[in-house]
Formats: C-alpha cells, sequence, structure tokens
C-alpha cells in the first residue's frame, strides 16, 4: 500500500515522489489527452529508477474523476489526488486497478515470498491476470493491471502472457515494470509501447532530498549514492535502518579485506556468495547488490584515478578510494570492470556462481 508520511518509518508518499521524469509523464499524458492510448506498456530501468511511481501516477490520471485543466506548456501527469479514485489508487483499493507481482504471487500461495518457489512468476499467475482482466471496469474508464518483476515470467507464463497482448479486452491496460526490457520476449515488447527511464541528475535528486529536510551533506551522499535513481534515494533516506548505506558500507568491508586477503581466504568466501545464491530469494539477491556495489566502487577508482574525483559515486568514500588508487595499476583497474562485469553476465546465463565468482576472486582480483 502506498502510504502518507505519518510516522518515522514511512517513506515518501505516492504523489510527490516522481522525479525527473517529466518527459515519460508529459508523453504519457498526451495520450491520455488524445484518448490515444495503448493496451500495453512497458516501463523499464534499475531498481529505484521510479517505475511503479510512475506506473501509479499514470493510473491516477487515467482514473481521475476531477482531473485539473492543463496549462499550456506544463509537462507532467494531471490528477486531482483527492477524488474517490485517486485516493483508493494510492491505497492499493481501486477494484479496477491491480498490482501483481511476486509479492502478489506469494501470498496468493500463502508463501512467505523467500523461497526459491516465488524466484518467477508462474503460468498461474498470469491465468489469474487473464481471468481478471477480461472482465469490464466497474468504475473507472479502463481495468488497469500493473505487472511487477515482469521479466521474472517463466517461458510457459510469458507465452501464455504474449496470447493476451495479442487479443488485449476493449477496455484494458496493462504495465509491466522490469529492470530492462531485454529481458522480456521479442514478441511481448513488439506488442507494447517502451518507456525506458534514463538516470536523473544528480543535482535533481539532491534538490529533491533537500526540499524533503534532509541535511545538506546527507542530501549529497545519497544522491550520488543512488546513481540517477530517485526511488534509492528517497528510500535510503526516509529508512531509518539505513540499510542501502549498510549494504554499501558492508560490500566495501568485503572488498578491502579480499584485496589483503590470500588465495585460502579467497576462495572461502566465494564458497559463502555461492551458498548465498544457491539459497535463493534475499539472499541471491544480496550477492547481485554487492557486485552492483563493486562495480560502482571500481568505477569510482577509474575516475579517482583519472583525476575525475568529483563524479564518484561514493563521495563519502573519497580517502579509502584514493588510498586504493595509490596501490593500483590503471590496466587493474579496467580489467576489474571487465571481470565484474563478466561475473554478472554469467550469473544471468547460469553459469555455476561458484565458478564465475571463484574466478573473479581468485585469478582476477588483485592483491595490494
Amino acid at each position: 500500500m502506498w502510504e502518507d508520511i505519518d510516522s518515522e518509518d514511512s517513506f515518501e508518499p505516492l504523489t510527490d515522489a516522481l522525479i525527473g521524469h517529466e518527459w515519460a509523464a508529459g508523453l504519457l499524458q498526451s495520450s491520455i489527452d488524445s484518448q490515444k492510448l495503448s493496451h500495453a506498456y512497458v516501463f523499464s530501468g534499475p531498481a529505484g529508477i521510479g517505475k511503479s511511481y510512475l506506473a501509479h501516477h499514470f493510473v491516477m490520471a487515467l482514473c481521475c474523476e476531477t482531473p485539473p485543466p492543463r496549462v499550456e506548456g506544463q509537462l507532467g501527469f494531471r490528477f486531482c489526488r483527492t477524488c474517490r479514485a485517486c485516493r483508493m489508487i494510492r491505497e492499493d483499493k481501486f477494484p479496477d486497478v491491480t498490482v501483481v507481482g511476486l509479492d502478489w504471487q506469494a501470498r496468493m500461495e500463502g508463501s512467505t515470498g523467500s523461497s526459491g518457489a516465488n524466484a518467477n512468476l508462474k503460468i498461474d499467475t498470469i491465468r489469474a491476470i487473464q481471468l481478471e482482466i477480461s472482465r469490464a471496469p466497474s468504475e473507472a474508464p479502463w481495468r488497469v493491471f500493473i505487472v511487477e518483476d515482469a521479466a521474472t515470467m517463466q517461458p510457459a507464463a510469458a507465452n501464455a502472457f504474449l496470447k493476451t497482448l495479442e487479443e488485449p479486452p476493449a477496455r484494458a491496460i496493462i504495465i509491466l515494470i522490469s529492470d530492462s526490457d531485454r529481458a522480456l520476449l521479442p514478441t511481448i515488447i513488439s506488442r507494447c509501447q517502451v518507456f525506458e527511464l534514463r538516470s536523473v541528475p544528480t543535482a535533481a535528486v539532491e534538490a529533491a532530498l533537500l526540499e524533503r529536510g534532509a541535511e545538506p551533506q546527507p542530501a549529497r551522499t545519497l544522491a550520488a549514492l543512488s546513481v540517477g535513481r530517485p526511488g534509492f534515494a528517497l528510500r535510503a533516506f526516509y529508512d531509518k535502518t539505513h540499510q542501502d548505506v549498510n549494504d554499501r558500507d558492508e560490500a566495501v568491508m568485503h572488498l578491502e579485506d579480499l584485496l589483503k586477503s590470500d588465495r585460502a581466504a579467497r576462495l572461502a568466501f566465494s564458497e559463502e556468495l555461492n551458498s548465498r545464491w544457491m539459497s535463493q530469494g534475499e539472499r541471491r539477491a544480496s550477492v547481485l547488490t554487492m557486485l552492483n556495489l563493486w562495480l560502482g566502487w571500481w568505477r569510482d577508482l577509474l575516475l579517482v584515478y583519472n583525476g575525475q574525483a568529483r563524479y564518484a559515486t561514493n563521495q563519502d568514500k573519497l580517502d579509502t578510494l584514493q588510498t586504493q588508487v595509490d596501490r593500483l595499476q590503471l590496466s587493474q583497474i579496467k580489467e576489474m570492470l571487465q571481470w565484474l562485469t563478466r561475473a554478472q553476465s554469467e550469473l544471468d546465463s547460469n553459469v555455476s556462481p561458484r565458478l564465475a565468482l571463484g574466478d573473479l576472486f581468485i585469478n582476477h582480483l588483485p592483491r595490494l
């Protein structure tokens, strides 16, 4: 459920959280105004870029009962925020809008969502969508399904979903949320209008944090760490557990230890990550998170080496970066960027994590 900020643990309210994607909002609002809507959309981009926020704003603009008048030259969605449709969409209670994803699937199966059984959207979930979407909307002009985790569809589920796209109901709209449109079947992509969300300028993310009460230094740090993902920055700002920053600090700590470690210690760490990967769920996701953070770290090392430290993501760790740069060669930094990218690609291609990560740590990670 999308919630207002009523307590210290609450996150950014939906109606204020769309930052930096005015171009997409403008195009989508224009399609609403001209009544030239597609039956299916793909909103793609890295985690935290704002895909789900964009989808919910789009749906509110679609269903709003009293939209504000159009202002010439003004980009963005138009919805009132106060009518029954807007309020219920914000609370995920509107009867004509359904959000489906791995969490929804887990709840339907009575599962916790942490097992490997719910690592992919299954054909039964797609069939549930097909059953519901064939029904006419009860209140709004459209029956809308937001399908999160779309890239995780099993082959059978993807093929079943394709049939829905080939013959969509007249008053139905489907929005697929995916970290990458390239992870979806080309035949699915060809039947959708694709919006690939781009990174938001760091200055815009920092300004958004300052507007929400962040102090200048934390705002600058979180904006840099977000790498253009306003959702990441907002979640990190409102999350009193500081989980995202803690993940970064843990990744950097492990990397510093590994750079000093011998072959045996590196092999042991590789086995630990292999165990996490095989556990599926959140433990597998933690491996991908760590690899992404390391990739950002080595990118920063390259920037610092080339005298471009002001562009580094880890602005609060510049001293550590400089210390490592002083002991590394340029060729080592470039090679690590290549090998980290290769390890990620191998894991995506179902190469054994023991092979992919063991090769990375033992054969390619420099020793300082």
